[in-house]
């Protein structure tokens, strides 16, 4: 004998049915959504577990040299990527993990053109039900760009040294800097003598030779992690940077001078010299003192003004 089953429970059996399938629709709808989002975003999305195996990775890594699909989730990051730069993308998946919190970065990858990119990396945990981290999400934006958007902004195209604009920017900061390390800050401003009759006699473009030789002495000689060379405008010229002592910024200008001459520049419009040559003024920033930046450029110019009026070729305080 065949029970009936109750019209209401019948009823009620299809309703949860045809709800179950609305949910299931509404899953596979939000899944395909994810998918879309992954496969088509540009960005770089992947996860990574706790020993720095890829567990997922969308399709724009296949812009990255080196990218298979077939090979690349499943193994380490350190069978994918240069030793260099594994261990950077490595390095910042172990602070996010460790630290439990997101981390952000900038890292450095390859194209398959074998040009390196720039992205701004966002790195986080992810927790499993107890709580505990079991994998990081990475979610990276190429920025390349910008960056050398910004490189440009900060940098004088004929010699390569950063500009007026960077200088300004940066002033104060390096002061401040200087005071906490205890230290005297030097700032170097520097023309070459004579200019307008070297362009006169010689031409402008090779004027604009003698502008980068000249930016290349500044910043060989000054080398040291730290220093700053920068172009201010015309032959100006403009360098920061932290001694011990005082004497030691003089003996730094003075070998910057001399530099200068020993490359024997021919200028028969530099009386007394017959060579380019620059002349350099120093103000010395002290750690007990703040000063706004056109005033200590006004000493520093005021040096300058005396090297020139002193017979050129000169290094002045």
């Amino acid at each position: 004998m065949t029970a009936t089953v109750p019209p209401a429970t019948l009823a009620a059996a299809l309703d949860e049915i045809t709800r179950l399938e609305g949910e299931l629709a509404a899953l596979r709808a939000t899944a395909g959504l994810h998918a879309a989002i992954l496969d088509h975003a540009p960005l770089l999305i992947s996860t990574k577990d706790l020993e720095g195996n890829v567990l997922m990775a969308n399709r724009y890594f296949n812009k990255l040299e080196g990218y298979e699909p077939g090979k690349f989730v499943g193994n380490n990051v350190f069978d994918l990527f240069p030793p260099d730069i594994a261990a950077q993308l490595w390095r910042n998946d172990q602070r996010a993990a460790r630290e439990r919190r997101v981390v952000t970065e900038e890292e450095t990858v390859y194209h398959r053109d074998h040009s390196a990119h720039t992205y701004a990396t966002v790195k986080f945990p992810l927790f499993d039900d107890s709580g505990e981290v079991y994998a990081t999400c990475a979610v990276s934006t190429d920025i390349t760009d910008t960056r050398l958007a910004q490189i440009d902004s900060i940098t004088d195209a004929l010699t390569g040294l950063k500009n007026r604009r960077y200088f300004n920017m940066l002033f104060m900061e390096e002061q401040r800097r200087a005071h906490r390390e205890g230290r005297t800050l030097t700032l170097l401003v520097a023309d070459i003598d004579c200019f307008k009759g070297y362009n006169d006699h010689y031409g402008h473009p090779q004027g604009d030779v003698v502008l980068r030789q000249v930016g290349a002495t500044l910043s060989g000689a000054l080398n040291r992690p730290g220093d700053l060379c920068f172009r201010i405008g015309g032959d100006e010229f403009a360098c920061l940077f932290v001694t011990s002592v005082e004497r030691e910024s003089m003996e730094l200008a003075e070998r910057i001078r001399e530099l200068l001459v020993q490359q024997a520049i021919a200028h028969e419009h530099n009386p007394g010299h017959g060579v380019v040559t620059m002349s350099l003024g120093l103000a010395f920033l002290r750690p007990d003192k703040e000063e706004a930046l056109e005033h200590a450029y006004e000493r520093a110019d005021q040096a300058l003004y005396r090297a020139k009026h002193g017979g050129r070729n000169r290094v002045e305080r």
